[in-house]
C-alpha cells in the first residue's frame, strides 16, 4: 500500500485523467485536442456544483434519514461531507464528461434533461472507477457510502447518488449552453468568480 498524502493523491488523480484521455483517444483513433475554454469551464462548473451540492445533499439526507449518505475519508471537511481535494474528484468527472461529449456524442446538441439522465446512468460506474482503484492502491476509500445496496461494490458507491448526479448533469449542461451562446465572453472573470466561491465555501 502507498502512503496517503497530497502528492500521491495528486499523482493518482493525474493518472486517472491520463487513462481517461488515452481511452478516448483510442476510441477516436486519433490524438484529441480540446477546446480549452470549454474544457476548463466544464471542469470548474463540475467542481463548483460538486462541492456545494455535496454539502447540501449530505446534510439534507442526514436530516431526513438520521444519518449521512456518505463520508469522505480523503482530507475531509464540513463533517466529512466534502474533501479539501474536491477539485481532483469533481474535476476528473468534468474532464471525463467533456471528452465523452466529444468522442461519443460528437458535441451534438443535447437538451439539459437528456444530459442529466445520461450522467445519472453513469454515476455509479464513474464512482467505482475512481474509488475502487484508490482502495486497492492506498487501502482506504476516497468517499465511503453507508448504504449497502450494490452487493460486492457496496460502500464504493450506492443507488441513492443517481438523482444527485442527474441534477448536476442538468445544471451543468444548462450553464455550458449559456456560455457557448455568449462565446465564452468574460471567461477569465467567470472562472475567477467560481474559484473564489469554491475556496470561500470550503473554508467557511
Amino acid at each position: 500500500m502507498f502512503e496517503i498524502n497530497v502528492l500521491n493523491t495528486v499523482l493518482y488523480s493525474v493518472g486517472l485523467i491520463v487513462l481517461f484521455y488515452a481511452f478516448f483517444c483510442m476510441v477516436a483513433k486519433r490524438l484529441l485536442r480540446p477546446e480549452w475554454k470549454k474544457l476548463v469551464y466544464i471542469v470548474f462548473v463540475f467542481s463548483l456544483l460538486g462541492v456545494i451540492g455535496e454539502d447540501f445533499v449530505n446534510t439534507l439526507y442526514a436530516i431526513i434519514f438520521g444519518a449521512p449518505l456518505w463520508e469522505y475519508r480523503l482530507y475531509p471537511v464540513h463533517d466529512g461531507n466534502i474533501s479539501y481535494l474536491f477539485p481532483f474528484v469533481w474535476g476528473t468527472l468534468g474532464f471525463y464528461t467533456y471528452w465523452r461529449s466529444v468522442v461519443f456524442l460528437h458535441n451534438s446538441p443535447m437538451n439539459t434533461l437528456r444530459s442529466g439522465l445520461l450522467l445519472g446512468t453513469e454515476a455509479i460506474f464513474i464512482e467505482l472507477i475512481v474509488n475502487i482503484p484508490y482502495h486497492i492502491v492506498f487501502g482506504d476509500y476516497i468517499f465511503y457510502y453507508f448504504p449497502a445496496n450494490l452487493g460486492p461494490f457496496s460502500h464504493f458507491s450506492c443507488l441513492q447518488v443517481i438523482p444527485f448526479y442527474m441534477l448536476v448533469g442538468i445544471v451543468t449542461a444548462n450553464m455550458v449552453e449559456q456560455q457557448e451562446k455568449m462565446d465564452y465572453r468574460h471567461f477569465r472573470t467567470t472562472i475567477l468568480l467560481y474559484l473564489m466561491i469554491m475556496v470561500t465555501f470550503v473554508y467557511l
